[in-house]
């Protein structure tokens, strides 16, 4: 039976390293043996019964709850906040100081990062019932989680997201295969340029990821410049989701911190 240690907010489980909030619960995610080691991602599980005045909530600064605010659906509000307070926790933890005092900017490109140091980089993704955190202490990240809806017809935007010999393949796929087959290139895409934080600018369809053989991306075709130093990986996540992590492979950062599953 699992041991959990109880906190007025949270429970920690001993077993699963997850810890459970009144209102969403964090759990690491193992990545590949290839993965640098500096390189951590958690899994975040949301309850869409809660709300933003629950203590699980009391780190939000003003301009978070103002920007929760302006979704319209409840379920959009807690995804956003249950992501950002799992994230001030985290970054607390391995700052040394309270999830309240981290404070964020906006780089040129509306990239989010730390506003008084440079010792973490991090990125988050949230679709469905679930989000994702991404964070390291020597590179860039990048990661993208997606929830496959049946009743979208993925060809309606092939343009825009992928290259001819992509859709070419997926279209070559039994039916029931081409739906998972194109999120799977729609999320690698977006963590590959999150990760150089200049967005989507160039259009996703300069981007070519399939066909998939196995949990490694591989850029195919011609590679832009800003992505021969970046690497990729699809990560096992619940059934019908599909995400995606990736990093730099230069290291960036020159203040080195731990990142590892907390052990009680």
């Amino acid at each position: 039976m699992p041991i959990r240690v109880q906190s007025r907010i949270f429970s920690y489980d001993r077993v699963s390293n997850a810890r459970t909030f009144a209102m969403y619960s964090i759990e690491p995610l193992a990545l590949p043996h290839d993965c640098p080691s500096d390189v951590s991602l958690w899994r975040v599980d949301f309850a869409f019964d809660a709300s933003l005045e629950d203590a699980a909530f009391a780190s939000l600064s003003d301009d978070e709850r103002a920007r929760a605010a302006t979704f319209r659906r409840h379920e959009d509000v807690l995804r956003f906040a249950s992501v950002r307070a799992a994230l001030r926790e985290q970054l607390a933890r391995y700052l040394g100081m309270a999830a309240h005092a981290v404070r964020f900017k906006l780089d040129a490109n509306r990239r989010p990062h730390l506003a008084d140091s440079h010792s973490l980089d991090f990125n988050v993704s949230h679709a469905g019932s679930h989000g994702l955190i991404a964070m390291s202490s020597k590179r860039r990240v990048g990661v993208d989680i997606e929830r496959l809806n049946d009743s979208f017809d993925w060809r309606s935007i092939v343009t825009l997201t992928l290259d001819a010999s992509e859709a070419a393949w997926i279209e070559r796929l039994d039916v029931e295969q081409q739906l998972a087959a194109f999120y799977d290139a729609w999320v690698a895409k977006e963590a590959l340029v999150k990760t150089t934080g200049v967005g989507i600018t160039r259009g996703l369809q300069h981007l070519t990821v399939l066909p998939r053989d196995s949990m490694q991306v591989t850029l195919c075709n011609e590679i832009p410049d800003d992505m021969r130093e970046i690497a990729a990986r699809w990560i096992a996540v619940p059934d019908g989701y599909s995400a995606c992590v990736a990093w730099s492979t230069v290291a960036h950062h020159t203040r080195r911190l731990t990142l590892q599953t907390p052990t009680l």
